[in-house]
């Protein structure tokens, strides 16, 4: 704090001015009489004022006065990283940093501490998964399995709001599990920090999973997409072997599971120098629902490496539903049903109802039938004895396909949103838009744009432009524009073409490589039905085209998202002569029409959802129910059960975790439908949420699961060289310096001079001083030497 000169007699200012102004003056005359003046003796008359005016400021009281901090009022905080961390030790010491910090912390190394107690009061705490206060650093272990930096610092300054904290020292690695929460830090209500570096930049001998990216997609040979980052540092050159196993997770026990499908190990092989290595693992899981799998790395050597701990890494994985339902429904049976229904049954999770229509409801010939019959004699002998039932004349003659009771579909097709809703998909193939009622045409959309299901529209000669669609509302859901005025495209020798965006999209494609991918699409057989797509509506993607012989190419694979759900329009309406050209091409198209479903299903909502989120007390758990009508539940209750499901039975045996909890999500308030619910448990490991979520009556609207992995280690250990670049910019937030541990006697004196909270006026008298009439009395000697030189004295 700075410092200013005030003047304590203000009532001699007169004397002083006036005694000064005749003091210069005779001094300027006594050498101006000489002639002396402007020959360069300027520095003799300088002096002799100088001397003058520093005896006449004594008249005037001078004092040095400022502020500083109050003894012993203020707080000074220090915060020791307790986690486990701080084990890790250079090869170059002589001990890890833990033993280094207790070092500086207690003992006879501990003079700067006795130096800060002198003016601050100092108060100790430790932090790792959260912040405590001890009554000194003798507790710290350093077995802590996170180390929640930037929240612990949040934590003490909320403590502290309002009292006199006057600075933060932070003894840490600067290795945090919630680096990411930087700028959650809260500057307004925390002093100056002061982090102290711990440990070095030597590298330390370790082999470790940096990074695991997981994604999913509808691509029907391997959905599972992962993607492992390993590295290796100070350690011979060697192979890194990386594998993949699933987590048996019945009963709550955690045991290595044989999965057929899982991915075969990789090797990368390692520089002695350091290096890291990008190992992808393509899979098709064999179950549904949430699984664990446990990715390992491992070296082919001995060679000791500092830790263990981030050699593992668990990743959830969501296999979705165990069964998706999709409705089809057709105009006529024909080739592209069969293909289809043959792609899907092998496909465990998607189920296929169909609605065959066999004749319309006005065929152009008559049935001769027996006298007063008037039902449609194509049922005779169907063993429908209630006349009621049949299919009169006027009714179309449907056929029901894969139906899962004989309920199902028994009145054509669903004229209710309860009836309608139970499906995820819905595939309109070769059909008019006069087969459907008004209502039914509206509750499409409503099943596009509120229940948020998928809708697939395919070509042929009752299709699309050909149906009689336009303006409708089923029109309104699709990616296109009809207009049955448009003039129609050449639809001979048609060879089908990705576009840009479908070469991004996995569900478009058959082959993973691009070089396998243009070499199919160049032996596809040519199509010769097209219904010709007008206009692409606004936000719409063309995924593929179909190209003639002249080189004209017209959309034939269009997509958007309508509402909360998704529509695709396939304009080409002989697909089925892919199937025909032989077994391979018979297979591809199997694999494309199953990519295409599961793209129609991937995030369609269901009536009840749970998801799982970080919060500061832990997870957050968020459950989203439904009526029958996907509109919100208005009344109800969700239970919810959660287990661990990474234990073992040596770890049940010692009584080391939870398995099962029991907990009700609360109604959110202004949200109808939502609950939540608080888990406060942080112990690493995985997670499996499962709800169950009751109507006003009691009755059971929906079950559902998800789950998590919480990993503080390997976030602890993704890093063993101190992240120096998080302490200073913790530092320059909040307006303090970092340290160094060699350096902590500076840190009394480094926080004195910031602004404290209680600050005391201190004064110091400058006349009173022997410097002072010193520095007088050497300016008239000066000045007597030079007048002397001249012969002036």
């Amino acid at each position: 704090m700075l410092a200013v000169i005030t003047f304590n007699g203000g009532n001699w200012w007169w004397v002083a001015l006036l005694a000064a102004a005749a003091s210069i003056i005779s001094s300027y005359f006594a050498w101006k009489s000489e002639g002396r003046l402007v020959n360069g003796y300027v520095i003799g008359f300088s002096l002799r004022a100088l001397g003058i005016l520093l005896l006449l400021m004594c008249l005037l009281d001078p004092h040095w006065t400022g502020e500083r901090p109050a003894k012993g009022a203020n707080i000074v905080a220090l915060m020791a990283d307790n986690s486990r961390g701080m084990n890790l030790g250079e090869p170059s010491a002589s001990e890890n940093r833990g033993e280094a910090l207790k070092d500086r912390l207690l003992g006879p190394a501990a003079s700067w501490l006795t130096d800060l107690e002198q003016s601050f009061q100092a108060r100790s705490y430790r932090f790792d998964r959260d912040l405590r206060r001890v009554t000194d650093f003798s507790s710290l272990d350093f077995q802590g399995e996170q180390s929640n930096l930037i929240a612990s610092l949040n934590q003490l300054g909320d403590r502290y709001q309002g009292l006199p904290l006057a600075g933060v020292t932070l003894f840490s690695d600067g290795i945090a599990t919630d680096k990411g929460r930087l700028e959650d830090l809260n500057t307004n209500v925390l002093p100056p920090i002061y982090p102290v570096v711990i440990g070095n930049q030597e590298p330390l001998p370790d082999i470790s999973i940096d990074r695991v990216e997981l994604r999913q997609t509808a691509f029907d040979d391997a959905p599972i997409s992962l993607k492992t980052v390993v590295s290796s540092s100070a350690l011979p050159a060697q192979s890194i072997d990386v594998s993949i196993e699933a987590i048996e997770t019945r009963n709550g026990l955690s045991t290595s599971l044989e999965d057929r499908d899982l991915p075969a190990p990789q090797s990368a092989r390692s520089k002695a120098s350091g290096s890291s290595h990008a190992l992808n693992f393509d899979w098709r899981p064999i179950r549904t629902g949430i699984q664990f799998y446990r990715v390992a790395a491992s070296a082919s050597t001995t060679d000791e490496e500092a830790t263990q701990a981030n050699n593992e890494r668990i990743v959830m994985v969501d296999g979705g539903q165990e069964a998706f339902r999709i409705l089809y429904v057709t105009g006529r049976p024909n080739w592209e049903y069969k293909f289809l229904n043959r792609a899907l049954y092998n496909d465990t999770q998607l189920q296929m109802s169909g609605l065959i229509r066999v004749a319309r409801r006005e065929p152009k010939f008559e049935f001769k039938g027996r006298a007063g019959e008037s039902s449609n004699p194509l049922y005779r002998g169907f063993d429908r004895t209630d006349e009621e039932e049949t299919e009169e004349y006027d009714q179309p003659v449907l056929i029901r396909v894969n139906t899962r009771d004989e309920k199902e579909l028994s009145d054509g097709f669903p004229s209710t949103a309860e009836e309608l809703f139970e499906y995820d998909a819905i595939i309109i193939d070769d059909l008019e838009a006069d087969f459907f009622t008004f209502n039914q045409q509206t509750l499409i959309r409503q099943f596009v744009a509120q229940r948020g299901g998928g809708l697939l529209a395919l070509g042929g000669a009752d299709a699309l432009d050909h149906g009689g669609y336009e303006n409708t509302p089923i029109a309104a859901t699709l990616p296109v524009y009809l207009d049955q005025s448009f003039t129609r495209a050449s639809s001979e020798n048609l060879s089908w073409r990705l576009t840009r965006e479908g070469w991004v999209e996995p569900w478009t494609r058959v082959r993973p490589i691009e070089t396998d991918e243009r070499a199919r699409l160049d032996t596809m057989p040519p199509f010769h039905v097209l219904n010709t797509i007008p206009k692409i509506k606004p936000g719409a993607r063309v995924l593929a085209e179909v190209e003639n012989a002249l080189g004209d190419r017209y959309p034939s694979l269009v997509a958007h998202n309508f509402g909360a759900g998704k529509v695709a329009c396939v304009a080409v309406g002989d697909l089925w002569r892919w199937g025909l050209r032989g077994e391979a091409e018979h297979e591809d198209l199997a694999r494309l029409w199953r990519q295409i479903a599961r793209w129609l299903v991937t995030d369609v909502p269901s009536l009840v959802e749970i998801e799982a989120r970080d919060s500061a007390e832990g997870t957050e758990i968020v459950v989203e129910a439904r009526e029958e009508d996907y509109n919100p539940l208005e009344i109800g209750q969700a239970r919810v059960t959660i287990k661990r499901v990474d234990l073992s039975e040596a770890d049940l045996a010692t009584h080391k975790g939870f398995t099962e909890v029991d907990l009700f999500a609360e109604p959110v308030s202004d949200a109808p439908g939502r609950f939540t619910a608080e888990f406060s448990s942080q112990d690493a490991g995985a997670y499996i949420a499962r709800v169950e979520v009751q109507g006003p009556e009691g009755e059971v609207v929906g079950i559902a699961e998800t789950g998590w992995v919480n990993e503080p280690l390997a976030s602890e250990f993704r890093s063993l060289s101190p992240d120096r670049e998080l302490l200073e910019q913790i530092a320059e937030k909040t307006g303090g310096s970092v340290l160094e541990i060699s350096s902590l006697e500076k840190l009394e004196s480094m926080i004195s001079k910031q602004k404290a909270p209680v600050t005391e006026l201190w004064s110091y008298p400058l006349w009173h001083n022997a410097w002072l009439f010193l520095a007088a009395l050497g300016c008239f000697l000066v000045e007597w030497g030079l007048r002397r030189k001249r012969g002036l004295a």
